[in-house]
């Protein structure tokens, strides 16, 4: 490493509670509690209500307006601590105290859960004139958009005590499933080159420029994984299963597909998803333009999998690596020219140490960005070395957090935004900075690897993405007949590639299935075509950037700000006029994706 990046910053979560030992943390618990004693018995009431939503209407409606701010005061309180306690074991995955703290809190969300359901029953069932009443509270009618979305479901709600019972057994059932790949994942150890390290270190050398050191440390992260292959396939197997057995449970009156079930929490429609999908295969040959220029600049015939995240080969093999304060720098200014708050939001996360970027023993893998629900402040998380992957990246989360920041005087029910849109302003920034840099570029070797980032991104989002989407509904439908082997695993994850990637890869990579975190997310499936929705989306909404002039930035914080009260297809209707339920939407983004790979072909020859 040839460039000092210990500048990188470290959180200061002191604003929010001093240590693990605040006795701020144990009183909130223990309130909690007792708040949860007090609502039971009002909650358990509407078992009752629901027997006959015609009776005792006002009564109810009082009682619902109660409880609905109750929960959400509660919910705050209780979700600050796990952000909290999330950011502790993100940074040291071995922090026992941290663990406990967990253990104590998750239980309280599921119990809180397990008890509003009837008052959730109720908000479902009951017609339009009375949800009215209900909305007339000065918080509760932050809760529109959340209470008609939710109501679309209700073909698939089952009994109060029904759904309690799923509530409950899905704390130590469902969820466990995803804390113990977590936990796998956390404790993982990967020899490279006769190195013992962590998953995130190991991770971190696929995106350096020595080729043979980026394919030993694949092979020994897919190694360490082969370790653990038959514990990730139960756990695969088993958040499937549930869900399947879920579906069916819910398929009374109408069939629950799975798809539908992931188009309604990402806030789009099936049509939606299905035009996104079917316009990416048919231009899934950008995605191998892009690979196959990657390999010739690389001097091989293919590239292999250790190479889909690797630098652009330049100055004879190495980089420009950027220290961490010189890439705060260089998002600022790209973000300004955009907007100048933009700009300093970024220097704002740097200098209140709001970014969590230095590397640590038993530090997780990957980048997120997170935020504490009442203090409304965002926080970003990763493990910088300094490449300009790890710049996309940093540009990538502060995109994220400004989506919060600009929702932070609106009330929070109103910021809660699907996995779609939440991808949205993280790849804007990305498209900002890539932008900045290319425009500000001083020779031909800093143009080259700006469009290596664009051929990059091209190669990812309509190649690898669908290829985990693809994977994952091949899963289900196996698993709706028996629990797959892992050679099964293995070779759907093979075919999914090969669909996708074609001839394009020295070789397929069989073991993603264990290797990437986001199969294995208990709360949610299909957490992949949610980044090729962002990444097209938010293309869409870039190019009309020139088109409105000094009014765009006006816009998309519009944008930004409706995320959490629209649908997807409404959001653009409404600010665009345009449908993305048809192909035509996606075709115009893609359309950007095939110039910025011709420029990076143009760049190669």
């Amino acid at each position: 490493m040839n460039k000092d990046i210990s500048d990188c910053t470290v959180w200061d979560n002191s604003s929010i509670f001093e240590s693990l030992e605040d006795p701020k943390i144990n009183k909130i618990i223990e309130e909690s509690i007792k708040d949860l004693e007090a609502i039971s018995e009002k909650a358990s009431k509407f078992e009752n209500v629901l027997n006959d939503l015609e009776a005792t209407q006002e009564h109810a409606v009082r009682n619902a307006q109660e409880l609905l701010c109750e929960r959400h005061r509660i919910y705050i309180e209780l979700s600050t601590i796990m952000t909290y306690c999330h950011c502790v074991t993100s940074v040291d995955a071995k922090n026992e105290e941290a663990k406990k703290i967990v253990s104590s809190v998750a239980p309280l969300f599921s119990n809180l859960m397990k008890m509003m359901t009837p008052l959730d029953l109720y908000i479902k069932r009951i017609d339009e004139e009375t949800l009215s009443k209900v909305l007339n509270h000065e918080i509760i009618k932050n809760m529109d958009f959340k209470f008609s979305h939710m109501r679309k479901m209700n073909d698939f709600m089952l009994s109060s005590g029904e759904e309690k019972i799923i509530q409950g057994l899905s704390r130590d059932g469902l969820h466990n499933w995803g804390k113990l790949y977590s936990t796998i994942a956390a404790n993982l150890e990967v020899v490279v080159a006769g190195e013992k390290m962590g998953l995130a270190m190991a991770s971190s050398i696929l995106r350096q420029a020595d080729r043979k050191k980026r394919e030993a440390s694949w092979r020994a992260i897919k190694s360490a994984w082969e370790l653990h292959e038959e514990s990730v396939c139960s756990i695969l197997n088993s958040l499937n299963g549930w869900r399947i057995e879920e579906n069916s449970s819910r398929s009374k009156h109408k069939k629950l597909h799975y798809l539908d079930k992931s188009c309604h929490q990402s806030h789009i429609t099936r049509k939606t998803l299905n035009s996104l999908m079917e316009s990416t295969f048919e231009n899934r040959t950008i995605g191998h333009r892009a690979l196959i220029g990657m390999a010739k600049a690389n001097n091989v015939e293919l590239l292999g999998p250790w190479d889909i995240l690797s630098p652009a080969p330049i100055q004879e093999g190495k980089g420009k690596l950027y220290g961490f304060k010189e890439a705060i720098d260089l998002i600022s200014e790209a973000f300004s020219t955009l907007s100048p708050a933009m700009g300093e939001f970024a220097q704002m996360m740097y200098k209140n140490n709001w970014i969590d970027a230095r590397e640590t023993d038993f530090r997780s893998p990957g980048a997120y960005c997170t935020k504490f629900a009442k203090q409304r402040e965002p926080r970003v998380f990763m493990t910088y070395d300094g490449s300009m992957g790890n710049v996309i990246t940093l540009a990538h989360e502060l995109g994220h957090a400004y989506h919060n920041w600009v929702m932070r005087d609106m009330h929070i029910i109103k910021t809660h935004y699907a996995m779609t849109t939440a991808e949205t302003a993280s790849i804007f920034g990305e498209t900002l900075v890539r932008d900045y840099l290319y425009k500000n570029s001083k020779n031909k070797n800093d143009q080259f690897e700006i469009a290596w980032q664009d051929a990059e991104s091209a190669a990812a989002m309509l190649c690898n993405v669908p290829a985990r989407f693809e994977f994952e509904r091949q899963l289900v439908e196996q698993r709706k007949k028996r629990a797959l082997s892992v050679s099964e695993m293995k070779s759907t994850m093979n075919n999914a590639w090969t669909l996708w990637y074609g001839k394009n890869l020295s070789e397929m990579d069989d073991m993603m299935w264990a290797s990437k975190l986001h199969f294995s997310i208990s709360g949610l499936g299909f957490y992949n075509y949610p980044y090729l929705f962002g990444y097209l989306f938010s293309l869409g909404i870039y190019a009309q950037k020139d088109l409105h002039g000094n009014n765009f930035n006006d816009l998309y914080l519009k944008i930004l700000r409706d995320t959490g009260s629209m649908n997807a297809v409404d959001l653009i209707d409404k600010h665009f006029g345009k449908s993305i339920e048809e192909k035509e939407f996606w075709q115009g983004s893609l359309d950007i994706v095939n110039k910025s790979v011709t420029r990076f072909e143009k760049l190669l020859n």
